[in-house]
């Protein structure tokens, strides 16, 4: 159960935080882009918080080592590099040097993504879909 819920709940915020990419990246015309994506990836932050903590419940149950492959430490450096990137995105506003933290915060972004698609990849391939 917990393992669905892990897959499902990592694989939903994903997708949430590829649209909130997407919002930043071709919906800057629309004057509620920044709201779609605050929302898109604050949600989906959430979601991966909870998506995490379904894994550790469900290593605990095994008895297995929860952080002892490739693919759990690229998850949690993920995880890790998209709170940053959030926290950088909302700091962006007050900071004295903006165009900095916008352009870290543009940066971490991307990697945080591209970081979370190795983790799923690496995870398909634990449980042989890949």
């Amino acid at each position: 159960m917990f393992f669905i819920l892990h897959i499902l709940l990592m694989a939903t915020s994903t997708f949430g935080i590829i649209a909130g990419v997407s919002a930043a990246m071709f919906f800057r015309r629309n004057k509620n882009w920044l709201k779609v994506h605050k929302y898109l990836n604050s949600c989906s932050l959430t979601g991966i918080s909870a998506g995490i903590i379904m894994a550790f419940i469900y290593v605990s149950g095994t008895n297995g080592e929860h952080v002892d492959g490739l693919h759990q430490i690229i998850g949690l450096t993920a995880f890790i590099s998209a709170v940053v990137t959030l926290l950088l995105g909302f700091y962006q506003f007050k900071a004295k040097n903006k165009s900095a933290v916008r352009t870290t915060h543009r940066w971490l972004g991307r990697f945080s993504l591209l970081l979370l698609l190795t983790a799923i990849t690496l995870g398909l391939i634990l449980i042989n879909i890949f």
